[in-house]
């Protein structure tokens, strides 16, 4: 366990250093952030911050922090509640303040993930806040600033975002025109929102590609050499009694709607280029192991998944296609339809109940579900190198096409 000490100057180079890291300039130059309240504290230990150490006040000497920090071997520091006014720099009391060590910003844009969070100019802490904890919400870590001056440590961006900044992983750029540039040259497809824009953001013709959401400026929105530049360019459809909405809550409906049409623009991609339609194929071991993993967080059958899967790639199947794709019986395909048409994932075209078409609930089932799918997969492919699993492929691909061709000369 850690010994706490005591600090009695406010000369003490510990506290001097602290009463700094309330000015961002000497936040970035010194890779360092002041946690302010037992909140922040424990959201830096929650998402493994180093944290150097804490300062308390002799009210909070039980506090349940303390005893945390101890366990991870930080240490603490009694000191007076006037060194806690003059570190904080405010004429109310924060009990518990700490100084904690930061990462620097990401350098090259191909770290990042698959979906990030473009702030143009974005001024307000709140909002910014708000942005970071909605994006991390939908599994979201990148933000890229078109400002080289972006600070997510204010006390009130910490705060707003519930600590998701110190898992919040950043890019800045000089100007938005870099930043969308360097953007696309890695493959970003760029999306701005504007209330002036033909496509709906619901019905954006989006790529299977990563996805770079612009959000902008409280006040004068996203700068139009951003708009001009933008792959595509959305609305949010309102009502006509409102014009428009804050920045936070804007960017949260975006992500929303993006995120889930990403996804399933990705998995038709990945479907249509992959393994998918190889997984039944290969035998009833696959099918099997697949069928576990599903059946563990919904009330779909790996078969079931499977044809949502394709269904949702091609939009409509006869029943004889049906059986091709899945390897199902002819009389085991009602008892594999029913509780799909029951469930309002698929339905029938017509009378004769020959082809049957996917739902909505069926795009949206897939959305959710596709990371189960790709831990399936991982599984089924454990060992094997990028190489064996394109020639993996490969071979499936050509034992279908001999069986096929068997089948046809027969």
């Amino acid at each position: 366990m850690t010994q706490t000490g005591q600090i009695t100057s406010i000369k003490d180079p510990r506290v001097a250093e602290a009463r700094e890291l309330t000015a961002a300039s000497a936040r970035t130059r010194l890779h360092k952030c002041l946690l302010e309240g037992s909140e922040s504290i424990v959201w830096a230990i929650e998402a493994r911050l180093p944290i150097e150490h804490v300062f308390y006040s002799a009210s909070h000497e039980h506090d349940p922090v303390l005893s945390q920090l101890h366990q991870h071997g930080i240490p603490s520091y009694l000191v007076s509640d006037g060194i806690l006014k003059k570190i904080s720099d405010t004429s109310y009391l924060v009990p518990l303040l700490g100084v904690a060590r930061i990462s620097q910003a990401l350098t090259e844009p191909e770290t990042m993930g698959d979906f990030v969070v473009v702030l143009d100019r974005v001024q307000d802490h709140g909002n910014i806040g708000t942005i970071v904890r909605t994006a991390s919400a939908f599994g979201i870590r990148d933000i890229v600033s078109t400002t080289s001056s972006l600070d997510l440590f204010y006390k009130k961006i910490i705060s707003a975002s519930r600590g998701r900044v110190f898992e919040t992983r950043v890019q800045r750029f000089q100007s938005g025109g870099e930043a969308i540039a360097a953007l696309k040259q890695r493959g970003y497809q760029v999306i701005a929102t504007s209330p002036y824009a033909r496509d709906i953001q619901a019905m954006a013709p989006l790529q299977a590609r990563p996805v770079a959401l612009v959000v902008g400026n409280e006040t004068e929105g996203i700068a139009d050499d951003i708009v001009r530049n933008a792959d595509i360019v959305v609305q949010i459809p309102m009502s006509g009694q409102v014009e428009s909405l804050n920045v936070g809550v804007a960017t949260g409906i975006s992500l929303y709607e993006l995120k889930f049409r990403m996804v399933l623009t990705m998995l038709i991609d990945y479907i249509r280029s992959n393994t998918g339609r190889e997984v039944n194929i290969a035998g009833k071991l696959i099918l099997q192991a697949f069928d576990a993993q599903i059946r563990k967080v919904s009330d779909l059958t790996g078969q079931q998944a499977v044809l949502l899967m394709i269904l949702v790639c091609d939009q409509l199947m006869t029943r004889e296609q049906v059986m091709r794709d899945t390897g199902a019986l002819p009389h085991e395909l009602d008892a594999l339809l029913q509780p799909l048409i029951e469930k309002g994932y698929i339905h029938y075209t017509d009378a004769t109940q020959d082809s049957i078409a996917p739902t909505e609930s069926s795009e949206r089932i897939l959305a959710q579900l596709w990371s189960i799918v790709e831990r399936a997969e991982q599984n089924v492919l454990a060992g094997f190198s990028e190489q064996e699993k394109a020639q993996l492929r490969e071979f499936l691909k050509r034992i279908q096409e001999n069986c096929t061709r068997i089948v046809e000369e027969s």
